[in-house]
């Protein structure tokens, strides 16, 4: 995919690179990115449908020729975004601290209906953490108290209209943080528990066969109440590739290889979100703000540091996403502008 706006470069990006230009981080301008708010979030459908919501709940549209700002039917922070074709994509975020959902119809962006409940006696309600959405049209969510992963959490699934809760066994005592659906039959949920109310553990819960499974890795993640290890993020490429990100307290990339998990370590990094490569490895990028250029950790087989393009100004990425059927994968963040927070998109190709 080659994301600009003007259609005289658009056109000319979309044509195939010659052989001898080796894949790098590119930046991409748009006059619809010159608003304040960096990008929090990005999905891709494919080279021509991707979709982008900035801090402020303010969405934006690749068409596969331009990049345009949508309206947004509320202000919110986004904390999730998904998307499987030009006219089916949603948002999950919170404002304050109600929990707030937007559908994509194709023409404008919806409010949609994202059941709260609430934990504890001061009834503080539970915020969409994640969300992912597959071509059969399923969409899950998960919610929390935080993304540090304390306290209860919840589960939702769309119905059509709203994110309504589904009561998933094993779930009870768990804080959930990332969840990845390949169909309506094979969803995936991770997060960490306990199970002697002092050392964290991980979960991860799989439907398969019209039953929940627990596949969790092993090994010890911490204390409860304190920092502890937890599942980032986690990504279903099939159902014997399963990627998965432990952070918060160091780092590591965990894979599923249809029966067992294996870890390939990292250096004290906290990975903040992680997406497949369109091969056998994946990427993934640390705590947002690395210095003037982006960071990016690539995994096949070894790890690999690669930095994005110069941009003089401390950028921070928050999100990146495979483009299905590529190697190409897209990352979406922002910059310091005069004070301000604009958006900055950039692309592997």
């Amino acid at each position: 995919m080659r994301i600009v706006v003007a259609a005289a470069v658009a056109g000319a990006l979309l044509v195939p690179q010659p052989a001898s230009a080796a894949p790098a981080w590119k930046n991409v301008k748009s006059k619809a990115f010159k608003t304040t708010g960096a990008l929090l979030q990005v999905a891709a459908v494919n080279k021509k449908t991707i979709f982008a919501v900035n801090e402020n709940g303010r969405p934006f549209h690749w068409n596969g020729k331009k990049w345009t700002a949508k309206k947004s039917p509320m202000k919110f922070r986004p904390t999730g975004l998904a998307a499987i074709g030009a006219r089916k994509a949603w948002a999950v975020g919170y404002s304050g601290i109600t929990p707030v959902a937007m559908y994509w119809n194709g023409k404008k962006w919806k409010k949609a209906g994202y059941q709260k409940g609430k934990f504890g006696p001061l009834d503080i309600p539970l915020i969409p953490l994640s969300l992912s959405a597959a071509k059969d049209g399923s969409v899950w969510s998960v919610a929390g108290l935080n993304s540090r992963n304390d306290g209860a959490s919840a589960v939702r699934r769309w119905n059509g209209k709203a994110f309504v809760n589904v009561d998933v066994p094993g779930v009870a005592g768990a804080s959930l943080t990332s969840v990845s659906v390949r169909n309506k039959n094979d969803v995936w949920l991770a997060g960490t528990t306990t199970a002697n109310g002092t050392q964290a553990v991980a979960t991860v819960l799989r439907l398969s066969g019209g039953q929940w499974k627990q596949v969790a890795p092993g090994g010890s993640w911490g204390v409860i109440g304190q920092p502890h290890n937890i599942i980032q993020d986690i990504a279903a490429v099939g159902p014997n590739k399963v990627w998965a990100v432990r952070a918060q307290n160091g780092g590591g990339l965990l894979r599923w290889n249809g029966s067992k998990w294996s870890e390939a370590s990292t250096p004290l990094i906290s990975h903040y979100a992680l997406a497949p490569d369109g091969g056998n490895g994946a990427w993934t990028i640390p705590s947002p703000g690395t210095g003037t250029r982006s960071r990016y950790l690539h995994w096949a087989g070894k790890w690999r540091t690669v930095s994005g393009p110069a941009r003089g100004k401390e950028t921070y990425i928050h999100d990146i996403a495979q483009i299905p059927g590529t190697k190409q994968v897209v990352a979406v963040g922002g910059v310091v502008n005069d004070g301000k927070q604009v958006p900055v998109l950039e692309i592997y190709r």
